[in-house]
């Protein structure tokens, strides 16, 4: 058995969103991947994530994102959020931990609706009790049909310093991931759209930055989201599976042909409640 989400935490969520007052925003129809569509401006929404993870160990778990969004000009998007979830222990147990608290920044210097294609650059920063992580990335997008179809690619860096444990706690390690990710999502009516996902996660042990890094394995995943808008709520749910093309990292992270050191299956689902 899994990690079992609280009944009553899922409902809070989502009747928190149903209990504020109604307005418009762009929807983001992808689970892994950023859209230069953001909001406009003084436009808000908040965002409740739920991803559920399986790794080869059979351990479980969930985190939680609760974030809100900010238009502060129409080309720039702000958001602060918090990070938590539980996870399976050794005795089966669930444990809550809280991750962190962080913000983030989307610039837009090109609008997909005017310029040749959209372009976005996206940073954040999330600290917590025992994990520190920055990222930045790359945003691309062009759509066709009518605006129906969307093409995104995205590309770009996280570096993360994780506590050490027992005797080690005072130490912090650091770590890379360097990623790319690629997705089309169709609108096939007014409210319901199809979106196909496939990510690209390559693991770097020790931080870039520094120049001490060596590569760790490269896992790739793939999987479909379908969402429904239904204005002010959108409801996205979507599932990858890590595909049999890992490669590199040390002796026994890559087993017949899969990433020992990544989750083998991810589920996500996303509420978001526009104001």
């Amino acid at each position: 058995m899994g990690v079992r989400v609280p009944l009553q935490i899922f409902l809070v969520a989502v009747l928190s969103l149903c209990a504020c007052g109604a307005a418009l925003a762009d929807d983001q129809p992808f689970l892994t991947l950023d859209t230069t569509d953001i909001e406009p401006q003084f436009a808000h929404e908040f965002e409740q994530d739920f991803e559920w993870t399986r790794d080869p160990a059979a351990a479980d778990g969930v985190q939680l994102e609760s974030e809100l969004e900010y238009g502060l000009y129409d080309d720039l998007q702000v958001a602060g959020a918090i990070d938590y979830g539980w996870e399976r222990s050794g005795s089966g147990a669930s444990v809550f931990h809280f991750t962190g608290a962080g913000g983030e920044a989307l610039y837009r210097p090109w609008n997909v609706d005017f310029d040749p294609l959209g372009l976005g650059v996206f940073v954040s920063g999330s600290a917590g009790p025992d994990l520190q992580e920055i990222e930045g990335k790359l945003l691309l997008q062009k759509n066709f049909l009518n605006d129906r179809l969307r093409v995104v690619l995205n590309g770009g860096w996280i570096g993360d310093w994780e506590r050490g444990a027992g005797l080690a706690r005072s130490a912090w390690n650091g770590d890379s991931t360097l990623e790319w990710a690629a997705g089309l999502a169709f609108s096939i009516t007014w409210e319901w759209s199809a979106c196909l996902e496939f990510d690209n996660d390559r693991n770097v042990e020790g931080l870039l930055l520094d120049g001490k890094g060596t590569p760790g394995s490269s896992s790739y995943y793939l999987g479909p989201t379908i969402q429904y808008v239904a204005h002010p709520l959108t409801v996205s749910l979507g599932f990858q599976a890590q595909l049999p093309w890992a490669s590199g990292g040390a002796p026994g992270e890559v087993q017949n042909g899969f990433a020992t050191d990544s989750e083998r299956h991810r589920i996500g689902l996303r509420v978001t409640r526009s104001f």
